[in-house]
């Protein structure tokens, strides 16, 4: 239905002297090197606990894809920090926080590694709660608005959405400049999968882009 849409939106705006791509731009996936994909394993088997309190059955959350969740953070000694939506693109290149930051008050900050780094792995529709080590925990720009101390974090969170965003990039073709340059949707991918033996610390990420 999104692909349809998208593509009688293009012949549309054709019509009115503009070219159009759609999938490109920020959301080129990152390729996930050995060496990286071990580092990111031993900071969450050695600087995260987790618990999965319920097990989704949707798509994982993975580098190399959009995140969406529902997430209650707070530090050790009940005092809150955010309780909201999240949402961050992980694994992609260019310059993809404009899109992490824009348009929707409350966007995820990419410098917090211990948060999207706890949520990797969980499906759509599962529940977890993870301690973050304050090493994983940057003192700086937390959620739009809220700041964070370098101290160890709880995190609940409600796995909400897992996908591939869509870009559609529309120039018009006498003045050279872009009409359109935005995120219109999100698609599903069935990889990566999790396996029932896989450890709680492995590292998920997508082989598979726009």
């Amino acid at each position: 239905m999104l692909k349809r849409a998208l593509i009688l939106l293009v012949l549309a705006l054709a019509q009115a002297g503009c070219s159009g791509e759609e999938g490109v731009g920020p959301y080129k996936l990152t390729p996930m090197t050995n060496e990286a994909r071990q580092e990111l394993e031993r900071d969450k088997r050695e600087l995260l606990a987790i618990e999965d309190l319920k097990i989704g059955d949707g798509p994982l959350a993975a580098w190399g894809r959009k995140i969406e969740a529902d997430i209650e953070v707070r530090y050790v000694d009940g005092k809150p920090v955010y309780h909201g939506p999240m949402w961050i693109n992980i694994g992609f290149d260019g310059d993809v926080f404009v899109y992490n930051a824009s348009d929707r008050a409350g966007a995820l900050s990419y410098g917090q590694p211990g948060v999207w780094l706890g949520l990797n792995g969980m499906a759509v529709g599962g529940k977890r709660r993870f301690t973050v080590n304050p090493k994983l925990v940057d003192g700086n720009l937390f959620i739009r608005g809220v700041y964070v101390d370098e101290k160890e974090l709880i995190v609940e969170a409600t796995l909400t959405a897992s996908c591939v965003p869509v870009l559609l990039r529309v120039v018009h073709m006498t003045a050279g400049r872009y009409f359109i340059d935005r995120e219109v949707g999100c698609r599903i991918h069935d990889e990566p999968r999790r396996s029932p033996s896989d450890p709680i610390w492995q590292f998920y990420y997508a082989t598979a882009g726009p």
